[in-house]
């Protein structure tokens, strides 16, 4: 069980966010290390004003200098390692990018950490890692080949946790992440990204005319892909689950995922009926690496970190984040 501190890197973003709020509702000694590039100083306000103290560092993984400071300077016992760029078709195109701020810069906190004596990692993956599947229910035992260079990197980065002497690590492989803080205090603020939940919020509050539908010829019932989306807060929980299990569970791999599937247009019509508001579509040529089906076999860590996730049917998903966007229209701006 850890009891000291736990530092969280990307803890500004999403993911991190929500995390953060939990351990600190949980009374652990959290430190939050984010360079802000993806993450916001406003979820960091609303953090310390609802649900208690953290200490926050401005800096860059890729500056190992100033990592080293982080840690002389600190008792750190565990870190939960989520800064990363994620956006799949941006990898595409700015593939050194990712490859630097993905797979060196994580390279270079696993060798300031266990340089300073820390040897206890939570690394945040993801599905992407599979790419096309081969069967589902998509389990950890699945055979690993990434479509773009996001997945790829996340991979790398798995590939060297295995070959480091010392380290107790755990990875978490992210299904489609969706739903907000239930109470309405954080959620996802990514304006620009290709996300289908938030795009879907941007046309109801009207700030986008039209959603897209990437593609209507998968050999899917509609013809739209089929996602599994879990629930950031059953996220933070596995996190947490998965710090109290790290001394029995080392170098293990569990996959987080609602193990239910639906289509696009599936999502869409029920954000319609939850909303109330219509939800024009159009169909557009299908994205580079996108797949027909994609859903998980999340058994491995129900019965092993005893995960039992609280809000990821896709109503709660859906009416969790349109609580909080319809407060925020225009995310933490």
């Amino acid at each position: 069980m850890i009891s000291g501190k736990i530092l969280v890197t990307g803890g500004a973003g999403y993911i991190g966010s929500h995390l953060a709020k939990n351990l600190i509702k949980q009374k652990h000694q959290v430190i939050i290390l984010d360079n802000l590039s993806t993450g916001f100083s406003k979820s960091l306000k609303i953090i310390k004003e609802n649900f208690g103290d953290f200490e926050f560092i401005k800096a860059d993984l890729s500056n190992k200098e100033n990592l080293e400071k982080v840690f002389q300077e600190r008792e750190v016992e565990t870190v939960i390692h989520l800064a990363a760029k994620i956006d799949v078709l941006e990898s595409v195109k700015k593939l050194e990018l990712y490859h630097q701020e993905n797979f060196i810069n994580s390279i270079n906190l696993v060798e300031v950490m266990t340089n300073a004596g820390v040897k206890n990692l939570i690394f945040s993956s993801t599905a992407a890692v599979y790419g096309d599947p081969k069967y589902t229910p998509i389990d950890e035992s699945h055979p690993t080949n990434p479509l773009n260079p996001y997945g790829q990197t996340k991979l790398d980065f798995e590939k060297y946790l295995s070959k480091v002497d010392n380290l107790k690590y755990i990875i978490l492989r992210y299904f489609n992440v969706g739903g907000s803080d239930p109470a309405g205090n954080l959620g996802k603020s990514h304006l620009q990204s290709g996300d289908l939940m938030e795009n879907i919020m941007k046309v109801a509050l009207g700030k986008k005319q039209v959603l897209q539908i990437f593609g209507n010829d998968y050999k899917t019932l509609d013809g739209t892909t089929i996602r599994d989306f879990i629930h950031v807060e059953d996220i933070a929980d596995a996190h947490i689950l998965a710090l109290k299990n790290l001394d029995k569970n080392s170098s293990e791999i569990f996959n987080l995922g609602s193990e239910t599937g639906f289509s696009v247009k599936e999502i869409v019509d029920k954000a319609s009926i939850i909303l109330n508001k219509e939800i024009p579509t159009e169909v557009v040529e299908r994205r580079i690496g996108d797949i027909a089906v994609s859903v998980a076999s999340a058994q491995k860590a129900k019965e092993i970190l005893e995960w039992n996730p609280q809000y990821s049917d896709l109503d709660s998903i859906i009416r969790t984040d349109w609580n909080w966007r319809k407060n925020n229209p225009m995310g933490y701006i």
